[in-house]
């Protein structure tokens, strides 16, 4: 795809599902596209695996059937995990779409290379610096590199964010929960259950069981988890014994959150958790970052103007932050949250309240 010359230069930091969207859609805009990312090789984990309905059209909008074919559908949503089934989609892909996040990283990395991106790796960034025409930004061990704009799409500990003096408004970590895929397991599916001593979670597909547990009570550790102790938590909590499985990968998440003030400083923007993060529920975080790469990619098309993008995407985060705030309790609260959940269980069993929580859920608007 040919370039103009007054056509800017984009760098995208990450190349993460919202950085590898966000490159093919600059590129389908006439910019230039590198995205940089510190990582040697693609992340190969399941990580974030849930696309909603909206974010299953973009991706069909923009060929992506492939990926859609291999994804698991899944009707039913929840809220603070209470679920319910998705009524009166209007769409195409009504429901949740299944499909690992490495496997939506590389369908998106074929796409954005195929239509003439680069992408860099094992380029960790150190330095930003902002002159009136360019951005300069310097890498360990690297050539310094010069844009037009920079875009951070390096996760809820972005390095762009920092180093372009982005302002924040965050509340720190208070509960955890333990994820981890296994194999060799053979435990109950099971749909955040509730336990005396915790919730947990697990599902199996294509022999990979996908396990999170979370035990009330205990602090918040910050420590990269073992197996082992994800093993001895789920027990805990279970009573089941699942160390005999071999994992695939192992981590931690917590419901640590915040949102820049800002999306946009001079020529340094922020999309995806780079811009706004909290407690991973339903695939929020990465639905609304692939949205945020569309949004301001298409800020990036000849006659579009630049300025609105932080106005339409800090809204939409704040109110998917509210969201994910507002189901933290109902999710991980100990006993003393039956009470709400017992009513908030008898609201959704009204057809308007299935229908709002759909179209919120779903990013597609109730046909009802």
């Amino acid at each position: 795809m040919p370039r103009a010359a007054d056509v800017p230069e984009v760098l995208v930091v990450g190349a993460g599902p919202v950085g590898l969207l966000l490159a093919g859609e600059l590129r389908c805009a006439g910019a230039g596209v590198t995205v940089v990312d510190r990582l040697a090789q693609p992340m190969q984990e399941s990580r974030a695996a849930q696309l909603t309905s909206r974010t299953a059209e973009l991706l069909h909008d923009r060929g992506l059937d492939a990926l859609l074919a291999e994804a698991g559908h899944e009707p039913r949503a929840h809220f603070g995990g209470l679920g319910f089934e998705l009524a009166d989609v209007d769409s195409a892909f009504a429901g949740h779409w299944k499909v690992p996040q490495y496997r939506t990283e590389a369908a998106l990395a074929e796409r954005a290379l195929g239509l003439g991106a680069t992408l860099l790796r094992e380029h960790e960034l150190t330095g930003l610096t902002e002159h009136e025409d360019h951005v300069e930004a310097a890498f360990a061990g690297r050539p310094v590199l010069r844009a037009d704009f920079v875009v951070g799409c390096d996760g809820r500990h972005s390095a762009v964010r920092r180093l372009a003096g982005f302002a924040v408004d965050s509340a720190p970590a208070t509960r955890e929960l333990l994820r981890a895929d296994v194999t060799g397991l053979d435990v109950p599916d099971r749909r955040f259950e509730r336990f005396e001593h915790g919730m947990a979670v697990a599902s199996t597909r294509a022999g990979v069981t996908r396990v999170m547990v979370h035990e009330f009570g205990p602090e918040v550790t910050h420590e990269q988890p073992t197996f082992e102790t994800v093993a001895e938590t789920w027990a805990k909590v279970t009573g089941e014994d699942i160390s005999h499985g071999t994992p695939v990968w192992v981590d931690a998440f917590d419901n640590s959150r915040g949102q820049a003030t800002e999306y946009r400083r001079g020529r340094v923007f922020l999309a995806g958790d780079a811009a706004r993060w909290h407690l991973p529920i339903g695939g929020q975080a990465l639905n609304v970052g692939l949205q945020d790469a569309v949004g301001l990619g298409r800020r990036f098309r000849p006659g579009e103007s630049l300025d609105g993008y932080h106005d339409e995407r800090h809204a939409a985060g704040a109110e998917t932050l509210r969201h994910a705030v507002a189901q933290e309790d109902l999710l991980l609260g100990g006993p003393d949250v039956g009470p709400l959940r017992a009513v908030l269980a008898e609201l959704l069993e009204l057809p308007q309240v299935r229908s709002h929580l759909t179209a919120l859920l779903s990013g597609v608007r109730s046909s009802a």
